[in-house]
Formats: C-alpha cells, structure tokens, sequence
C-alpha cells in the first residue's frame, strides 16, 4: 500500500508541474508583433506575393511554427536577430501551420520547418531550432 500511495504522489507532482510550465510558458510570449521585429508574418492569402515573388530579388526565410511549439518560441530571437542583420538582402517570414494551408504544400509535418526560398524555388531547409550562424551562412550563400 505503501509504494502505490508513493506512485500516485509523484505522478501527480509530474502533473502538477507539467500544468504549471506549460501556464508559465504560455504567459512568456511576447507582445510585440512580428512585423514590429522585422519579421512579417505570412499567410495563405500573401504567400505568392512576399516569397514567391519577392525571392526573385533575395532570399526568403520562411518559418513553419505553431502557437503551442516550445521548440519555435526558442526559434524566434534568432530569426528576429537575423531579421536585423540582413535588412534589405533577405526576407525572413514566419506562417502559422495550423492556420494556414501552405504548410501542407511544403510537406510540412514538424514545426519548426525553415525553408529558404530563392528565384521560387526552394533551396535549403532545416528541421528544428537552428543556430544563427547556420541561418545566416544559408542566406549568404543564395545572395543576402
């Protein structure tokens, strides 16, 4: 009787806790609008104007991520930091993949996705948080 007693105690301190980083985790999520930090966000509707079109004169970094996904949350001071960098000579944008159904054209099926547009076409992409150094050498290397 003991050891269940200590079994249900310490699933339900799991629980508890796991409630409570994802409450906390939900309350960390900036303010600021992703436009504002020189990402612009992308939708169905724009998709063919801001990165088809645009990738014609630079690159587009493009960001598949979900409001849910801790790994994307991690992923943003990266791609804001980058925004700031190559101002000018590379686009980075972010949609949303459960709002918009251009991440199924992608074969998006894990968030983060970053795919590096360039002339229309998709030169690179990643799975997962990337460091900056590896986003800013794949810029680089199509022309930002």
């Amino acid at each position: 009787m003991k050891s269940t007693t200590i079994i249900i105690v310490t699933v339900a301190a799991f629980v508890v806790t796991g409630a409570l980083i994802v409450l906390w985790s939900q309350q960390q999520r900036p303010v600021s609008t992703p436009k504002a930090l020189g990402v612009i966000q992308l939708t169905d509707e724009n998709f063919e104007k801001e990165v088809v079109e645009a990738s014609r004169h630079r690159p587009i970094l493009v960001d598949f991520y979900a409001d849910w996904c801790l790994p994307c949350r991690f992923l943003d001071p990266i791609l804001e930091e980058v925004a700031r960098e190559k101002a000018g000579r590379a686009v980075i944008g972010k949609v949303d993949s459960d709002r918009n159904l251009i991440a199924r054209r992608f074969g998006v099926q894990r968030v983060p996705a970053i795919f590096i547009i360039k002339d229309g076409e998709i030169k690179n992409h990643f799975q997962g948080v990337v460091s900056k150094d590896t986003i800013i050498r794949a810029l680089e290397e199509f022309g930002a």
